[in-house]
């Protein structure tokens, strides 16, 4: 969120929100004391301060964001189906064919991309060979966790 700005009838303030992982930090420097504005010197520091601890906090939230994201590879969507693996319909040769299409985030950045037919492979060997090209490209164990929720989310597709 940021750095805002806020003039209630209680205090003009400047208000530094983030959340880093569980942990909500939310911070608020008044720009009043005793019912008065402060200085504009002090306004100006007060201000630098609130800026240099919202930039403090986004540095955290990024370092947080790179562990989870080196921790957890496959991330899930809210109906169970894995972000980056999506089942379409697509036109070849005037006609439709059913396929998994493959888009991954692999851990130096770039992106891998593929898809597999279900027309050609049939709705279970296409899944299971989709799942095969994510563990290969994500190196990901077939003995984790994620790997079974992965299987699970199956009935979602």
């Amino acid at each position: 969120m940021g750095v805002s700005e806020n003039n209630a009838h209680y205090g003009h303030r400047l208000r530094v929100y983030r959340k880093i992982g569980d942990e909500i930090y939310d911070e608020v420097y008044y720009l009043t004391e005793n019912g008065q504005s402060v200085t504009k010197k002090r306004e100006r520091e007060i201000r630098a301060f609130a800026k240099a601890r919202d930039k403090e906090l986004t540095q955290l939230q990024a370092e947080h964001q790179e562990q989870v994201d080196a921790a957890n590879p496959i991330k899930f969507h809210n109906d169970g189906r894995i972000i980056g693996l999506t089942r379409q319909q697509q036109k070849n040769k005037n006609q439709m064919v059913d396929i998994f299409k493959l888009r991954l985030r692999l851990p130096d950045g770039s992106i891998s991309w593929g898809s597999i037919s279900i027309d050609l492979h049939g709705f279970d060997n296409a899944f299971a060979q989709a799942l095969e090209r994510i563990t290969d490209v994500l190196q990901i164990n077939k003995r984790t966790k994620i790997y079974r929720r992965m299987k699970e989310a199956k009935s979602a597709y």
